[in-house]
């Protein structure tokens, strides 16, 4: 087993966890804002773990792209792999400015607003990402 098949395994399975805490994150978010419950630690540090997360499968993913032959890449679809790549680079984006603008925002009404948005944008772009890297759509 060579470090090329041992990323592509991490990332492959590293997706999982990025769908849990990405839901975990959304339910709670959307739950605060509906409820008008306040802004806690909790809800802070959700919001900073699935950002990290999401940047783990994103390094995970540039290692992957670093240390794989070209050729595997184009047996994906050059088109494909390049939109995967924009796709997730957004989705990370996406998480990054949702959390340090949630953090920030002036009201508890504001911060889950923020985060229910930005963390949405984020799970969608993934979703998108992973659906045409499988070639789904």
């Amino acid at each position: 087993m060579n470090l090329t098949t041992i990323l592509f395994q991490a990332h492959s399975g590293w997706r999982y966890l990025v769908i849990l805490v990405l839901v975990l994150a959304l339910l709670k978010f959307l739950i605060g804002l509906l409820a008008k419950q306040q802004w806690s630690k909790l809800d802070r540090t959700l919001g900073t773990v699935t950002s990290i997360v999401i940047g783990i499968q994103w390094l995970l993913g540039l290692g992957l792209w670093a240390l794989a032959p070209a050729a595997w890449f184009l047996n994906l679809g050059s088109v494909n792999f390049a939109e995967h790549i924009g796709t997730m680079t957004l989705a990370l984006v996406a998480a990054q400015i949702a959390s340090g603008r949630a953090k920030r925002a002036p009201s508890d009404a504001a911060k889950y607003r923020i985060a229910f948005i930005g963390f949405l944008i984020a799970g969608l772009l993934v979703a998108l990402g992973v659906a045409r890297i499988t070639q789904v759509i």
